[in-house]
């Protein structure tokens, strides 16, 4: 039973691997962007038809206006690292993980934080009162992927247009699950993940701009345009797709994308809410549980985060694997600035966390190893 969801997705639309097989099976797609002929013409068209359904997904009127990536990671390392210097002030949040944490480090910017409640919710009102003359850019999350929280990004949006600054946003824990209209955030970029809730292949991602900014390069070299120009194009999409790219699974990832929208990203999210209310009310009763997420009620992700007692969370999370065949996430979780609030640096947590694809049947089994567990352990 796989509840590492957070993570990566392990089950797909049965047409993404139908897709997959098709496509290494044949000798239709040759190099992108590369050549004249037909195989590279075919790829090139399955590349925007992908685009052209991720467009529809995030409602984004151009599909010129997405570049794809290898995955969540590298596009907002391209996207701070084009875009943040030195001189800059930047604020964000405590619930960031390293994939924005470390690019803002280095980048040598002035960084402020903000914190999160008791209810889970990033403290954005207080926000006012960290701009400076020199605050350029509001980054933060769409959602935590450790607390189950959803951010508000009218709220956000609305300070980041009051104080004239360009909000990015990283949607790994949100984009396919939580439907939401891009084309509403003006001088905004949004950064996604093709392998997690898009139940796309690893290896896949994206940015998304809405306006028009002055980016530098991060990375150089083959474009398949202006090859004698000394500087790589700074054109988007072209800017961040720099050499032969991960072209077969952005073309299989379109199977996972007609898949999200002939079921609805709105369904999708209403069963994934009901499995993660399913799996909390089971074990909200357990007196050796503490919850380190948010109950799940209003806008929430699939996320339930836990410890029992004191135990440690990678042995909370090898019982469950060796002896239930559940598979969750312990320790850290990419997101330091989390655990340094909750002060469990030491103990770590254990994340639950639901796709689509799992099930009521799936839920109650975990539900009552759970229970086993904390049992177990408070009688030793």
């Amino acid at each position: 039973m796989y509840f590492d969801n957070s993570a990566t997705t392990l089950h797909k639309p049965a047409a993404l691997k139908e897709k997959y097989v098709e496509l290494l099976d044949s000798e239709k797609y040759g190099n992108p962007s590369r050549s004249g002929h037909a195989l590279s013409q075919n790829s090139m068209m399955g590349i925007f038809r992908t685009k052209m359904d991720l467009a529809k997904i995030f409602h984004i009127a151009d599909p010129n206006d997405i570049a794809l990536t290898e995955n969540a990671s590298f596009g907002l390392n391209m996207i701070i690292k084009s875009l943040v210097k030195e001189n800059d002030h930047v604020i964000t949040t405590t619930t960031e993980h390293n994939s924005v944490l470390r690019p803002l480090y280095q980048s040598g910017a002035d960084l402020d934080f903000l914190d999160f409640d008791e209810d889970y919710k990033v403290e954005f009102d207080k926000l006012p009162e960290l701009i400076k003359e020199n605050t350029k850019f509001i980054v933060t999350n769409h959602a935590s992927n450790l607390l189950g929280n959803v951010n508000d990004l009218d709220k956000i949006h609305q300070l980041a247009q009051k104080y004239k600054l360009i909000m990015i946003i990283d949607m790994a824990q949100t984009a396919g699950c939580v439907d939401v209209d891009l084309s509403r955030y003006s001088n905004s970029i949004f950064v996604f993940t093709g392998h997690k809730s898009l139940y796309g292949p690893s290896g896949t991602g994206g940015i998304i701009k809405v306006g028009d900014f002055d980016f530098s390069n991060v990375f150089a070299g083959g474009s398949g345009i202006n090859s004698f120009d000394k500087c790589h194009p700074k054109d988007f999409p072209a800017i961040f797709e720099v050499g032969t790219s991960n072209f077969l699974s952005q073309i299989a990832m379109d199977a996972s994308l007609k898949f999200l929208l002939d079921t609805g990203i709105d369904n999708i999210n209403e069963k994934i809410k009901n499995l993660t209310k399913r799996f909390y009310n089971g074990i909200k009763d357990i007196k050796a549980v503490k919850f380190y997420s948010k109950k799940p009620e209003g806008d929430f992700t699939g996320i339930v985060s836990f410890n029992i007692y004191d135990m440690d969370s990678a042995e909370l999370s090898l019982i469950l694997d060796e002896n239930y065949n559940i598979q969750t996430r312990p320790g850290a979780h990419c997101a330091p600035l989390i655990h340094k609030h909750f002060a469990t640096e030491d103990q770590g947590i254990v994340r639950f966390s639901f796709s689509y694809f799992n099930s009521e049947e799936e839920i109650d089994a975990a539900t009552d190893a759970v229970k086993e567990i904390a049992e177990n352990y408070m009688n030793k």
